[in-house]
């Protein structure tokens, strides 16, 4: 058996309340804190039944500003045969912030330090949307040994123009009248994507109310070199193409890294896993799965 496979058998066999536990739940979503070297982090994860064939565990990161709630739906398919955490990043969803400045850097490095508190410090498969994309990258390059193959879902490769122009982009204001809130959901609504129901986007809408997440993973993005990232990247790679606002830079991954996994998926944008979990799990496990 496999170090990862072996590290996902014990997960499952630990007792509930121990250090680094993380309990079989028979499929069911679960919720959960961990101590990282700089404040807690908030958790979601799914594990398969204790006599399930066990794959190598996976860890997901979300987009922003949203929380690990965009996996919800995937996380009990993918506990069929793995341990699945999702995260939510740190200064999102419910995980403490760190200090300014927010960097892809600084958000691996507090990530691979809570998976390796709950045990996932080998060999752990990498799932990253839209920031999360960045933050996998980031992680996997830093922590090699944590990190297994890494599945990229609308991946953040911008040029130099368009990261300066984000980067130049006034916040929407706080103002007494609330009109920055109806600014948030009207972006939220026209951003949906095909199949994303009213409560995806409700979700979504509701994960950037939370105080002080606003524009912290955009900037964090828009000051990383995703491009440089990706073409230094060793681990075997899948790279997804969902037609949401980083159709044009996926592409542009695809063109760096031709030797990857690579899949369109032209009839879905935002809210993928919400709108697509059955499509989604079957493109990571052919890919999880898939011989060394």
């Amino acid at each position: 058996m496999k170090p990862a496979r072996r590290l996902a058998a014990a997960l499952l066999l630990v007792a509930s309340g121990t250090a680094g536990a993380l309990p079989d739940t028979a499929g069911a979503v679960r919720r959960g804190y961990v101590e990282a070297q700089s404040g807690q982090v908030h958790y979601r994860y799914a594990a398969p039944g204790t006599t399930a064939r066990v794959q190598a565990p996976v860890a997901l990161f979300h987009l922003s500003p949203n929380s690990g709630q965009v996996f919800s739906d995937l996380l009990p398919l993918l506990a069929r045969d793995r341990v699945a955490v999702a995260f939510d990043t740190p200064g999102y969803g419910m995980s403490d912030p760190l200090p300014d400045p927010q960097t892809i850097a600084a958000y691996a490095g507090q990530l691979a330090s809570a998976m390796a508190a709950l045990g996932l410090d080998s060999g752990v498969d990498l799932v990253g949307y839209h920031t999360g994309a960045a933050i996998a990258l980031e992680l996997a390059q830093r922590y090699p040994a944590q990190a297994g193959r890494l599945a990229l879902v609308a991946v953040p490769v911008l040029t130099a123009e368009e990261r300066a122009a984000g980067a130049a982009l006034p916040p929407i204001p706080f103002d007494e009248a609330g009109d920055w809130a109806k600014q948030e959901w009207q972006r939220s609504w026209r951003w949906r994507g095909p199949g994303q129901d009213r409560q995806s986007v409700l979700a979504t809408f509701a994960e950037k109310l939370r105080p002080g997440v606003r524009e912290r993973g955009a900037t964090a993005v828009l000051a990383y070199d995703t491009a440089a990232a990706l073409e230094r990247a060793t681990a075997p790679l899948l790279l997804v193409r969902p037609r949401d606002d980083l159709w044009i830079a996926t592409g542009r991954a695809h063109a760096l890294r031709p030797d990857a996994g690579w899949v369109e998926l032209p009839d879905f944008g935002h809210g993928l896993f919400h709108a697509a979990p059955r499509r989604m799990d079957a493109i990571l496990r052919d890919f999880l799965d898939a011989a060394d």
